[in-house]
């Protein structure tokens, strides 16, 4: 009897644990991604970093099924003379299976990112700010007398 109760609970405890899934993490950016942080959607902590990836470079890692916060910290770009950025990326989702997660720019979208098990995760890229119009000489209207 005791041997069967055993059994029962073995077979409830491996049915109930979380599967974990292969995660290939793939920097697509001309940047490295100094931080990565996968963790339970709408947890408070965000737990320690994955590790950093250099441009071009991937890693895999092993996540629980479920749903997933995964944030993305890349390194300073320099953006004028006196202003630096540190881009983020962040996005929720449902890991149900193996999953190749590529990381890239707004402005530079890879292929591959409609294959099956690939999603892409977004680091937004504004486009520089318009110049401001030339000053020219003030001239009359084409339909204003001259002076």
């Amino acid at each position: 009897m005791t041997r069967i109760l055993v059994l029962v609970v073995a077979l409830v405890t491996s049915a109930c644990a979380a599967k974990l899934h292969s995660v290939q993490l793939v920097n697509r950016t001309n940047r490295v991604i100094e931080e990565i942080y996968i963790f339970p959607a709408g947890s408070a902590k965000q737990g320690a970093s994955r590790g950093s990836l250099k441009p071009e470079a991937s890693t895999t890692v092993k996540i629980k099924e479920g749903n997933v916060e995964v944030l993305a910290v890349s390194s300073k770009v320099r953006l004028d003379q006196q202003t630096t950025e540190r881009r983020t990326a962040s996005q929720t989702l449902e890991l149900r299976g193996p999953l190749e997660l590529i990381f890239h720019d707004s402005n530079q979208v890879p292929p591959g990112l409609d294959r099956k098990g690939v999603v892409g995760l977004t680091f937004r890229i504004d486009p520089p700010p318009s110049a401001p119009p030339s000053a020219e000489p003030d001239e009359p209207a084409p339909d204003e007398p001259a002076l």
